[in-house]
């Protein structure tokens, strides 16, 4: 089979009439120059350069070759720069999913900022549970994914992006509101309400109560409702308590909505990464995106704290 590396080594021959110049701008040995020279006359079955003393010279079959390689080598660099240049270049549209914790409440401030940067980039953002937003990476080609697990899969890429923990948090009506810190006997007995299982908070919380050997069904949860947003509706109403991401929890804590407490020795912690394809490098515009992200999360992190 005919490589593109073969017919660079024929042309640069031909132009230098050389071997051993061709070699030197190519970047390679001499040898290796003969050695692709070699391959190219035994796929084509003829003999293309005839070698006098340390000239090299075109056979006939070597001169109907060569105009075809040199358009095939000349194509070749002119795709290779049009691929840069659309890399220099940004996509008008992101499409971006993110799990509740950080869509709902860091991401917009990144979005400013982003907006700001590249007012003419249209982006559509869609608010989900981690695994949802997993499956739509795959399957509807979105450029990130704002999530709060990893699963293994050959089709996605993950790099860690904020690291969080999950609070335990009540109404100001709640019995135990005053109470700061709970043993694991107290929260293995309180009523709680939990985001859906493919929530990256419910994952979170499993591995946690793995720890101590403790399973979901261990709990007293009396329901999982929906996401982030649902489950502090119903904690706010003082019947119940949930578990979501301080991220999330972090402005109804300030303005004194819901109290935070904590249980001993239960390790609670959920970080977020950003997702997505494997199979097609990140535009422009996506890795544009990631880094006026971290900006922002620098900028604003001490307050998430």
């Amino acid at each position: 089979m005919v490589r593109l590396t073969m017919l660079r080594s024929f042309c640069a021959v031909v132009e230098h009439g050389s071997f051993s110049r061709a070699a030197q701008q190519l970047g390679i040995t001499q040898p290796a120059v003969s050695q692709q020279i070699r391959r190219l006359e035994d796929d084509y079955g003829t003999q293309l350069i005839h070698r006098k003393g340390g000239d090299a010279v075109l056979t006939e079959a070597g001169h109907a070759v060569y105009d075809y390689a040199r358009q095939i080598v000349a194509q070749h660099s002119k795709s290779k720069a049009a691929a840069q240049e659309t890399r220099q270049t940004y996509a008008d549209r992101l499409s971006i999913a993110a799990s509740t914790g950080v869509g709902e409440d860091f991401l917009p401030h990144a979005l400013v900022s982003f907006r700001e940067r590249l007012p003419d980039v249209r982006v559509d953002m869609y608010i989900g549970d981690s695994a949802e937003i997993l499956a739509r990476l795959v399957r509807e080609h979105l450029d990130l994914g704002f999530v709060g697990r990893i699963q293994r899969d050959r089709h996605l890429e993950f790099e860690h992006f904020w690291e969080d923990r999950l609070v335990l948090v009540v109404s100001p009506d709640h019995a135990l509101a005053g109470r700061g810190r709970l043993t694991l006997d107290d929260f293995l007995s309180m009523p709680l309400v939990l985001q859906q299982p493919g929530s990256g908070a419910s994952g979170a919380l499993q591995r946690a109560l793995d720890a101590h050997g403790i399973r979901l069904q261990d709990l007293a949860v009396v329901g999982e409702i929906g996401l982030q947003e649902s489950t502090k509706s119903v904690v706010r109403t003082g019947t119940a308590a949930t578990l979501i991401s301080h991220l999330g929890a972090l402005r109804d804590l300030q303005e004194g909505r819901l109290i935070e407490l904590t249980v001993e020795g239960l390790d609670l912690k959920h970080d977020f990464h950003i997702a997505y394809s494997r199979d097609w490098p990140l535009s422009r515009t996506a890795q544009a995106f990631i880094d006026v992200a971290r900006t922002s999360l620098a900028t604003l992190g001490t307050s998430y704290r």
